[in-house]
């Protein structure tokens, strides 16, 4: 076990989504399936507990809601199991920001926004392709394409 102290007494939205985190990592201790997704919940945890109000950054910033930490853990999850996970980072604009890197020129950074939204952009040796599309649940394609190629090195 984590260590995660059993405590269900918060009521706000945060207090819930903080909750099913927890609760989704005591699912994966249980289940025994590998340390990438426990690190993918300790970093959206992470995310939130630094971004979870507005002005995290003495900078204006806009907070980070539990509903975009949701949608980029799905997002994540859409994922075959064989990439390793992104580094997360909330973003100013309370987007979150989704990154793999693989060396010299080879990354890719997706922004996953309030509303579904993913914009990305990926370098791969001398190319840079950008574009956004909806996340409906399962991965796009293009952005399987290009994480293929970033993490094959």
């Amino acid at each position: 076990m984590l260590g995660f102290e059993t405590v269900e007494s918060g009521v706000s939205e945060a207090a819930r989504t903080l909750n099913d985190f927890r609760k989704d990592i005591d699912v994966l201790n249980h289940e025994s399936v590998t340390f990438s997704n426990l690190s993918l919940d300790d970093q959206l945890i992470d995310a939130y507990r630094e971004a979870s109000q507005p002005d995290w950054d003495g900078q204006g910033s806009t907070a980070v809601s539990p509903a975009t930490l949701q949608l980029a853990k799905k997002f994540v999850e859409s994922l075959p199991r064989k990439y390793q996970t992104p580094e997360i980072a909330p973003e100013p604009d309370g987007h979150v920001n989704l990154e793999w890197y693989n060396g010299k020129r080879r990354l890719l950074s997706v922004s996953v926004n309030p509303d579904g939204r993913l914009h990305w952009a990926a370098l791969i040796g001398g190319e840079d392709p950008r574009g956004s599309c909806v996340f409906f649940g399962e991965a796009p394609k293009t952005l399987l394409h290009l994480l293929r190629r970033v993490c094959r090195g």
